[in-house]
C-alpha cells in the first residue's frame, strides 16, 4: 500500500511538473483545444486573471482575434466561441470576473443571447472549476493534454501570431452614439438591452469606462444583431465605436466571412489598443 501511494503521488508530481514546464514553454496558456467550449473556457480562465488595463468581451469574433494576433501588453480579449459578450458581462456583474479600467464590448453578437447561445459557457463560469482554473492554471482548461496537442497543431498550420503594428484606416473614434434611433425592438430584444444597459451602468459606477465596438464585417441592416447593438448604445449612453466607418471595401479579410485572418486581426488589434491604451 505504501509503495502504491509513493508511486501514485510520484507520478502525480511528475505530471504536474510536465504541465508546468509545458505551460511555461507556451507563455502560460495554450491557444486551442479540441472544441470551442474548452478553447473558450481556457481563454476566459487564463486571460481574466491577468488584471489588464483593457478587457475586451465578445464572441469568437473577439476570441479568435487574440489567437491570430500577437499579444498586446495591458489588453486582453476574452471572447466566448458560440456565445457573446452578454456571458462575460453577467459574470463581471456577479463578481466572478474582475473588470478592467476600460471594458470593451463587442456589439456584433449580443443578440446571440436571445437564442441561448453560450449557455454552457455561462454555466461553467459559475462553477467551482472555473475559479480553481483561474487560480491554478495547471488545474484549468488551458493545461489539458489535448490543449497542448491542438495548440501545437495550430501553430504548425497557421504559424506564429501576426505582429500588431499597423492600424486599420477607420474614420471614427470612440464617442457618443450619433447613429439612427433603434428600430422597434421585439420584447426579448428590449429585455436584453435593458439588462445589458443596467450592467454597463453599474460598471461605470464602479469606475470602468465602457466602449461598445462594432467589429468588421459589421452587421446586416435590419437584423436583430444590429437592432440590439444600436439599442444598447442608445439606452446605455456608453461610448460607441464602429470600426466599419470609412473602412474601404475588402480592406479586412476573413477566413469564413466572419472571423478575421491573421493580418486583419492584428490590424484590428492595433486599432483598438492604439486608441484605448493611450
Amino acid at each position: 500500500m505504501v509503495r502504491y501511494l509513493i508511486g501514485f503521488f510520484g507520478m502525480l508530481a511528475l505530471c504536474f511538473t510536465a504541465q508546468t514546464l509545458g505551460l511555461r514553454a507556451v507563455g502560460g496558456k495554450t491557444a486551442k483545444s479540441e472544441s470551442n467550449y474548452f478553447s473558450s473556457l481556457a481563454r476566459v480562465q487564463t486571460a481574466s486573471a491577468e488584471k489588464p488595463r483593457v478587457l475586451m468581451l465578445g464572441s469568437s469574433l473577439t476570441g479568435r482575434m487574440s489567437d491570430r494576433a500577437a499579444a498586446v501588453d495591458g489588453f486582453v480579449n476574452i471572447g466566448c466561441d458560440g456565445g457573446s459578450a452578454a456571458i462575460t458581462l453577467r459574470a463581471i456583474d456577479r463578481g466572478e470576473i474582475d473588470p478592467a479600467s476600460t471594458v470593451v464590448v463587442e456589439a456584433n453578437t449580443l443578440a446571440y443571447d436571445l437564442d441561448g447561445r453560450g449557455s454552457q459557457m455561462s454555466s461553467a463560469i459559475c462553477g467551482d472549476w472555473f475559479q480553481l482554473g483561474r487560480e491554478v492554471p495547471n488545474l484549468g482548461a488551458t493545461a489539458r493534454p489535448t490543449a497542448f496537442v491542438y495548440s501545437a497543431m495550430m501553430k504548425v498550420k497557421e504559424g506564429d501570431p501576426a505582429p500588431v503594428e499597423k492600424p486599420l484606416p477607420v474614420a471614427s473614434k470612440p464617442g457618443a452614439y450619433h447613429g439612427p434611433a433603434p428600430a422597434d425592438l421585439t420584447e426579448p430584444e428590449q429585455a436584453l438591452v435593458d439588462e445589458m444597459a443596467g450592467i454597463i451602468g453599474r460598471l461605470e459606477e464602479r469606475g470602468s469606462r465602457v466602449v461598445l465596438v462594432l467589429l468588421p464585417p459589421g452587421e446586416i441592416e435590419g437584423s436583430s444583431e444590429l437592432r440590439v447593438a444600436r439599442g444598447l448604445a442608445w439606452a446605455s449612453g456608453a461610448e460607441w465605436w464602429d470600426l466599419n466607418d470609412g473602412l474601404p471595401a475588402d480592406r479586412v479579410h476573413f477566413t469564413d466571412g466572419r472571423h478575421m485572418e491573421a493580418e486583419s486581426a492584428a490590424e484590428t488589434m492595433a486599432t483598438l489598443s492604439g486608441e484605448l491604451l493611450k
